[in-house]
């Protein structure tokens, strides 16, 4: 992964002296949790990548449950609890078992998955339904997973094996799975939802669909060197977090991740949770109100040049951008057809998909320097899952370390309950 700190994050040199000052003890601290065997702090999420306990009970299962039967894997939860894994599939698309994932209330998704079901099971194949929930009590995945197992077990009667939940141990949902049989992975008490990608929430799904969780844990292992080192100059994580404070000082308001690849969009959207649970705080961890955060962008290129892009040159000077492109290996001749058909946009002419891709990219990031327009760059090398890998938990250390600078607790989400508590009493 390459980072580019560009001199349009209009930070000084003596800003990230200071940043780089007010981190150097928490950089410490992240250091030796990284290095650890425990889930004691929230923080322990950097941990799971060197788990090798987790990575052989992932792969235990994932033996046991992979058939020539199974059709699909079916993925129950909701934000951190697939958003990870969905990142990662998008992203990689492996060739293993499908899978599918249901996270909102949604019922023509539920009745097309019900159908889906029942065709596999006719033609002699067979599901695998895993529910994900870290407190085994979130609304929407129950509601969902009440469905879909409902018409499982109309369908065998052993359902029980084409079940797996993933929680916190003895949660509601624990029990009841080891009540019915039904296998149990752990998600470590300590571990939130938004930070639990490389735990069983995201290893077991993705090791199903045949992605090499080993490469995945090995990318995040070479992010955890780079992005924990005390040498600032390079370490990207702790410059991006540095700019991105900066910017906010300045008044930016927005984080926009601008991705040009559209295999991508939904690891903007990993991000985006990240980001908008960690950040936006009703408090400090004085306990003063300070109502903090960043509201995070998700926009893709070149798509996006065509929607938004005026707002974004045009608009107010409100935002920071972090650009993400993947290098790109393949590439696409652009054909001639007729004359006066190459003669419309004659720039294309003997021209490849990548280049013109590649001006397009060059002639945004132009603009923005153009205009001093704060930004950073992140390339990727390859779209496998070393290179993802390294970009979730490099993302991860940066807002560790963007909430440290706000003074803001990155971990908790005391607002989200507002809603489930009156969404409870609706229904009662």
């Amino acid at each position: 992964m390459r980072f580019s700190f560009h001199e349009t994050s209009h930070i000084t040199e003596r800003d990230a002296a200071k940043a780089e000052h007010e981190l150097s003890g928490y950089l410490e601290e992240l250091r030796l949790i990284a290095a650890g065997s425990s889930y004691e702090r929230h923080e322990s999420c950097l941990y799971l990548a060197h788990d090798e306990v987790v990575l052989t009970e992932v792969e235990r299962l994932t033996c046991e449950k992979s058939s020539p039967k199974l059709r699909e894997v079916m993925v129950v939860g909701i934000g951190g609890s697939n958003l990870g894994a969905w990142a990662v599939y998008d992203a990689v698309r492996p060739s293993g078992v499908p899978l599918s994932f249901y996270d909102t209330a949604h019922v023509r998704v539920l009745k097309e998955a019900c159908g889906r079901m029942r065709s596999v099971y006719r033609e002699g194949g067979e599901v695998l339904i895993n529910v994900i929930s870290k407190s085994g009590a979130t609304s929407e995945t129950m509601m969902n997973a009440r469905v879909l197992i409902d018409c499982l077990k109309s369908l065998t009667k052993d359902w029980h094996r084409s079940v797996v939940v993933t929680t916190e141990p003895l949660s509601k949902l624990d029990n009841w799975a080891r009540e019915h049989r039904v296998a149990s992975l752990p998600n470590p008490a300590a571990v939130g939802g938004r930070w639990s990608v490389f735990s069983a929430v995201g290893l077991f799904p993705l090791a199903l669909a045949g992605v090499d969780i080993r490469r995945l844990c090995k990318g995040a292992v070479r992010a955890l060197r780079r992005c924990l080192s005390s040498d600032a100059e390079h370490n990207a994580a702790l410059q991006s977090a540095a700019a991105i404070r900066h910017a906010m000082k300045k008044g930016v308001v927005m984080h926009n991740t601008f991705i040009f690849n559209p295999d991508l969009e939904r690891l903007g959207k990993w991000y985006r949770q990240l980001l908008g649970e960690s950040l936006g705080k009703e408090r400090d961890v004085h306990g003063r109100i300070v109502h903090a955060g960043i509201t995070p962008l998700v926009t893709i290129g070149s798509t996006d040049l065509h929607s938004v892009f005026q707002l974004l040159i045009g608009g107010p000077l409100d935002k920071f951008t972090t650009f993400v492109k993947v290098r790109q290996r393949q590439d696409v001749s652009i054909p001639r057809i007729d004359e006066q058909f190459d003669a419309i946009v004659p720039e294309l002419n003997r021209k490849s998909v990548r280049e013109v891709m590649d001006a397009i990219y060059g002639g945004t990031l132009g603009s923005f320097r153009d205009r001093g327009l704060p930004f950073v760059e992140v390339e990727l090398e390859r779209l496998d899952e070393e290179s993802i890998a390294e970009f979730l938990q490099f993302k991860m250390i940066e807002t560790m370390l963007l909430a440290r600078l706000m003074q803001v607790n990155a971990f908790d989400q005391p607002n989200v309950e507002e809603y489930k508590v009156i969404t409870r009493k609706l229904l009662q």
